[in-house]
């Protein structure tokens, strides 16, 4: 119903839970219903967390590889020695260490979805806790990349789009690939075809970045900062609509129903 408010089309199939909006862009999959219900600043405020925490979930291990394995550095003196006293006795390097716990992440989650309700949820804490005590006890991984994987997994778990989650643990692969090669130059490589990629990207005639690029002042009232309800009677512009107008207040709903009750009795 937001999406139909907004101006967008609704794709509803038989047999299927789900409803398609259309067009899309980038910041749909970042927005979630329980936003509406929070005050402007409240909903802004986990919106920018979502945003970030998408980041995390898609960088994080790859700048782990890059930074023990190319850029050493970079880290405070404090914080690579420690590092170094947890790898020690490790005998993977970083790159191995960080996809060996990555794909473990990925098997426990399929493992947990594919399982009745309660049993899912103990594998997925015990299988967790239990395979990553057992590693580090093992010297197979350091805790900090125990540290790493875990908090790239609950930055993960905040895209409220399952799709866009997928999207991002598969982009997450392909950072610790570019990592492993060519450290931070790597990173910013894929980071430059991303963003290409992504504004190459079209859904029903809409930039999938808009409206970032091209920008758009007006359309930015509720994307990654949500503005008080009296900034939302308009429509995005983005999307071409004939009727701007999304929400009137109550003395203009009463003005429009009258007017439309005249029109219709004059062609009456």
């Amino acid at each position: 119903m937001a999406g139909l408010v907004e101006g967008r089309v609704a794709i509803i199939v038989d047999n299927t839970p789900f409803a398609l909006l259309v067009p899309a862009n980038i910041n749909m999959f970042m927005v979630s219903p329980e936003d509406a219900y929070l005050r402007w600043s409240g909903g802004s405020f986990i919106r920018l967390l979502r945003f970030g925490a998408n980041f995390v979930a898609m960088l994080l291990p790859a700048l782990y590889i890059a930074l023990t394995s190319f850029h050493p550095e970079m880290l405070p003196t404090g914080l690579a020695l420690s590092i170094a006293a947890t790898r020690e006795n490790v005998p993977f390097p970083a790159y191995a260490e960080a996809f060996l716990m990555e794909l473990s992440l990925e098997l426990l989650r399929e493992a947990g979805i594919r399982l009745p309700g309660p049993i899912s949820q103990t594998i997925g804490i015990v299988g967790a806790l239990v395979v990553g005590s057992a590693a580090v006890q093992a010297s197979i991984v350091s805790p900090v990349m125990v540290i790493v994987v875990a908090f790239t997994a609950i930055a993960a778990f905040s895209t409220p789009t399952v799709s866009f989650s997928v999207a991002i643990r598969q982009i997450r692969f392909l950072f610790m690939i570019l990592a492993t090669f060519s450290g931070i130059y790597g990173i910013m490589l894929g980071l430059l075809l991303l963003v290409s990629h992504v504004a190459t990207l079209k859904s029903f005639g809409l930039g999938y970045v808009e409206p970032f690029a091209p920008l758009s002042l007006s359309d930015l009232k509720d994307v990654m900062i949500r503005l008080p309800l009296p900034a939302m009677h308009t429509r995005p512009s983005i999307l071409g609509v004939d009727d701007a107008v999304r929400m009137q207040d109550r003395r203009q709903n009463d003005l429009q129903r009258e007017a439309d009750s005249d029109h219709y009795e004059d062609k009456s």
